[in-house]
C-alpha cells in the first residue's frame, strides 16, 4: 500500500491547490450592468477585485494556480511547432530586453516563494523559477546568454500573450508580439498595423471614437502606473482550447458547429482576456498583454447571479456585434442555457 507524499515545499503546494476555474476568474460586467457597449474600460492595475466566485487582479500576471505547469507546457510546444508565432520588428530589441526585465522582476516581488531574480550588477541576473523548473543566468543585451531571445525567453515563462506597441508619427504600431492563444486572429497578419488597422473589423470601435480614445490614453500612459482591462466573447471552440488562432483554425473551426448540433450548450465557453498596459522604463515601449482564462457555461450556471447577467447581456447584444463574436447564430439557445429553460 502507497500513500501520495505531503507537499512540503513552496512550489509543491502551490501546484496542489485546487483548481476552480470561476475563483481567478476577471468576470468582465459590473454587477449593475445589464448592457453591453464597447468603451474604453481601464482601471489601475494590480488592486484586487472581489467577485462571487473568488479574487482576480492582485498581480500583473496570474499564473493559473496548479494548472500554470500546463499552460506553459501547451505555449512551448506551439511555439517549438510553429516559430511564426515570433514575430519582431527590427529595432525592437532594447524593448524585448525592457519587458523581459520588468516581468521578471514583478514576478519575483509577487511570487517569492517560488521565483527569484537575483540582480549580481554589470548586467548580469540569474532567473530561478521553482514552478517550471527554470534555472538561468543572463546578461542584459547579451542574447547569447539566453537559450531564446529575451521576448520568447519571457512568453516560455508567462502564460500572457506579450505584445508591444512603439509610436510612430503619432500614431502607435504593433511592432513585436509573441502569440499562441489568440481568438481568431493571427500575430503575423497583424505585426506592423496601427491600432485602427488592427480594430477596422470590430463593430462601432472606429465610428464611435473608441480607438481615437484608446490611442490616446496609451500614448499618454505614465511609467509609474499600469492599467488594465478586461474584454470577453464567447470561444470559438467548446472545449478548454486557449489557441483559437488562424494558424489553428483547421483544429477548431468544427467545434461550435459539432456543439451546436449536439444541442449540448454546457460546453460553450465564456472567454475573458484580461488586458494590461505598461510602458516600459528604458525604451518608453507600451505593452498590450493579454492573459485569457476561460470557463464553461457549466460553471457559470453554479453562480446563479452571473448566469443571469450573462443571459441578459448576450440577450440584449447588437446583432452586429454579436456577429462579430461569432455566437448571433446560436445565441438564444445559450440564453435559454443559462436561464434553465
Amino acid at each position: 500500500m502507497t500513500t501520495e507524499a505531503t507537499p512540503t515545499t513552496p512550489a509543491e503546494l502551490f501546484l496542489s491547490a485546487p483548481v476552480d476555474h470561476l475563483s481567478n476568474l476577471p468576470w468582465p460586467f459590473p454587477e449593475d450592468l445589464e448592457q453591453f457597449t464597447y468603451s474604453v474600460n481601464v482601471e489601475p492595475a494590480r488592486i484586487p477585485r472581489r467577485t462571487r466566485g473568488g479574487e482576480w487582479g492582485r498581480h500583473l500576471v496570474d499564473l493559473g494556480g496548479a494548472e500554470y505547469p500546463a499552460i506553459m507546457a501547451e505555449r512551448r510546444r506551439i511555439l517549438d511547432a510553429d516559430p511564426s508565432r515570433v514575430r519582431i520588428r527590427p529595432g525592437m530589441e532594447i524593448a524585448c530586453w525592457d519587458l523581459l526585465l520588468y516581468y521578471l522582476r514583478d514576478l519575483a516581488i509577487s511570487y517569492p516563494e517560488v521565483m527569484h531574480l537575483d540582480e549580481h550588477g554589470d548586467g548580469r541576473f540569474h532567473w530561478r523559477n521553482d514552478l517550471l523548473g527554470t534555472d538561468q543566468e543572463f546578461v542584459l543585451d547579451d542574447p547569447s546568454s539566453l537559450p531564446y531571445g529575451p521576448m520568447e525567453f519571457l512568453a516560455r515563462e508567462v502564460p500572457d500573450d506579450l505584445l508591444l506597441v512603439t509610436e510612430r508619427d503619432g500614431h502607435l504600431y504593433f511592432d513585436a508580439g509573441i502569440v499562441t492563444f489568440a481568438a481568431a486572429w493571427s500575430v503575423s497578419f497583424d505585426v506592423g498595423m496601427d491600432m485602427y488597422e488592427i480594430h477596422a473589423p470590430v463593430p462601432r470601435m472606429l465610428r464611435e471614437g473608441i480607438v481615437a480614445r484608446a490611442e490616446q490614453f496609451l500614448r499618454r500612459l505614465p511609467a509609474d502606473q499600469v492599467y488594465r482591462r478586461v474584454n470577453w466573447t464567447l470561444s470559438a471552440s467548446d472545449s478548454h482550447k486557449l489557441d483559437v488562432s488562424l494558424e489553428e483554425l483547421p483544429e477548431w473551426a468544427g467545434d461550435v458547429p459539432g456543439m451546436v448540433a449536439d444541442g449540448d450548450f454546457a460546453r460553450a465557453r465564456l472567454r475573458i482576456e484580461l488586458e494590461h498596459f505598461v510602458r516600459l522604463p528604458m525604451s518608453g515601449a507600451v505593452t498590450f498583454n493579454i492573459r485569457t482564462f476561460m470557463a464553461s457555461l457549466e460553471d457559470v450556471k453554479r453562480i446563479p447571479e452571473w448566469a443571469e447577467q450573462l443571459a441578459t447581456v448576450i440577450e440584449t447584444l447588437g446583432e452586429d456585434i454579436a456577429a462579430y463574436k461569432g455566437f448571433l447564430d446560436y445565441r438564444d439557445n445559450v440564453v435559454a442555457y443559462l436561464r434553465g429553460q
